[in-house]
């Protein structure tokens, strides 16, 4: 029910785009805006350019507006946009490097924690990276989508052409799979949180 409540929100929000409220897309871009940097930051691994094919993809998205027609939702299909531009960036940049960020490179920082715990973080969380890039493409992707794009069961399902239900499914092996990973690793239970 909240997602007909959301999707008839943007809606309202696209017609009065359309209409030639400026300010309308910014409230329909806002809520999703550091979700889709940190997507693009993931892709590009530089900040400055992530931000700069960020804005190119909004200003893109407010452009084909007109032509939006409502088969996905709208996250979805900015998502699409922003890793479309993305890697168009990648293609055309000379000093690129096509890798993603590396998760396992990150360090975790919180001033309330001890450098060294601060380090044991970001050492588990390169760990737990290292074990979800093991897995086959299809089971990555959904842990990655849902985990760290924070997609909705509704989103993935759209960005990846499956039902629901099928989501649900691969997210369940894939977790599994993951977890025999680590414990076949001696590692403990203090991964399975999600």
């Amino acid at each position: 029910m909240e997602t007909d409540q959301k999707r008839a929100t943007e809606r309202a929000l696209i017609e009065r785009i359309k209409a030639g409220d400026g300010d309308a897309y910014m409230e329909l871009v806002g809520e999703y805006r550091i979700r889709l940097y940190r997507k693009a930051c993931s892709i590009i691994n530089d900040a400055e350019d992530a931000e700069d094919v960020l804005q190119d993809a909004l200003l893109t998205a407010y452009r084909a507006l007109p032509r939006f027609r409502g088969e996905s939702g709208i996250y979805t299909w900015l998502y699409r946009i922003v890793v479309n531009k993305c890697r168009d960036y990648l293609r055309s940049s000379r000093n690129t490097r096509q890798e993603s960020m590396d998760p396992t490179q990150a360090v975790i920082s919180d001033d309330r924690i001890s450098v060294e715990k601060n380090l044991e973080l970001s050492d588990d969380a390169g760990y737990l990276m290292t074990k979800i890039n093991g897995l086959d493409d299809k089971y990555r992707q959904i842990l990655v989508y849902r985990y760290y794009d924070e997609l909705s069961y509704e989103e993935i399902a759209e960005l990846i052409h499956v039902n629901i239900g099928t989501v649900k499914s691969r997210l369940f092996k894939a977790r599994e799979l993951l977890k025999r990973s680590i414990l076949r690793n001696g590692r403990g239970e203090e991964y399975f949180t999600f």
